[in-house]
Formats: C-alpha cells, sequence, structure tokens
C-alpha cells in the first residue's frame, strides 16, 4: 500500500530560517569554549556569556515555531501520526536543553573562576546535545514530508 506524498508545513521556510540561526549561534559558542581560558577568564566570559545567551535565545525561537499551537510539531502529528514518538523526544529535548542553557547562564553569573572549567564542560555537552537534536528534527521532517533541510 502506497502513501500519497503529504505536502510539507508552510512553516519549513521558517523551520529553516530558525535553524540555520541556531547553528550559527551554536558554532558561535562553540568557538567562545574553544579559547583559551588559563590566566584570562574575564575575556573569557566575556565572550561566551553574549554567545551562550544567543543560543538561548535562538533555541527558545526554534521551540516557538515547532511545539506552538498548529506549529510545526501539531502539522506533523496530524500528516504522520506514526511520528508521534519521535515528536515527544523532541519535546523531551526541548526541556532538557533549554534547562541546560537556564543553568548555564546562572553558573556562568555566579561562579567564581575556579569553576569555570566545569561550566564549559556543561556547556560543551550541551552543544553537542542540541546537535544530536537537531540531527533527529532533521531525520523527523524527511521522514515526515521527504524534506531535506540540509545543514541548516
Amino acid at each position: 500500500m502506497s502513501q500519497e506524498p503529504v505536502t510539507p508545513p508552510q512553516a519549513l521556510s521558517t523551520v529553516r530560517a530558525r535553524r540555520a540561526r541556531l547553528r550559527r549561534s551554536s558554532q558561535e559558542l562553540e568557538a567562545a569554549l574553544a579559547a583559551p581560558l588559563v590566566q584570562r577568564p574575564a575575556e573569557w566570559l566575556a565572550r561566551l556569556v553574549p554567545a551562550t545567551a544567543a543560543v538561548r535565545d535562538a533555541f527558545a525561537a526554534h521551540i516557538s515555531i515547532t511545539e506552538a499551537r498548529d506549529g510545526l510539531f501539531d502539522q506533523v502529528r496530524g500528516d504522520a501520526p506514526r511520528l508521534d514518538p519521535l515528536l515527544k523526544r523532541l519535546i523531551r529535548e526541548h526541556t532538557d536543553i533549554a534547562d541546560r542553557l537556564d543553568g548555564a547562564e546562572l553558573a556562568l553569573r555566579e561562579t567564581n573562576d575556579d569553576d569555570l572549567s566545569r561550566v564549559r564542560e556543561h556547556l560543551t555537552e550541551t552543544i553537542a546535545a542540541l546537535s544530536r537534536h537537531r540531527q533527529r528534527g532533521a531525520d523527523l521532517l524527511y521522514e515526515a514530508y521527504h524534506v531535506d533541510l540540509g545543514g541548516e
């Protein structure tokens, strides 16, 4: 039994743009994390704090387009109900990654210089989780609509 192709959501152009913003901000955060920390915590923080905020903001925008009522996830759920378990996983990941970013921002404000390497490790793990999340999201949309989002 062959399934009729389903028309991709109108929101895909917005999703692509938000994915591109999230990718760029993630790359900037990764570069900030890779900068030397030893003997220069003030300079390191001056770059890291805004980079972390940019990822948090881009991720919040990503969540708003995907989880909004009648948003992308609702449309995928209606068009391809078999993918609901994957949607639920992505939503759980939204909560986890958002919590990690919020925790990192709090730690950056409250930590002393001796704890910065721990914050660096936490953010590095968060960027890796975000990358895996983006991969799963691209796979989900391809499975639902046979649309390749590319590297965005």
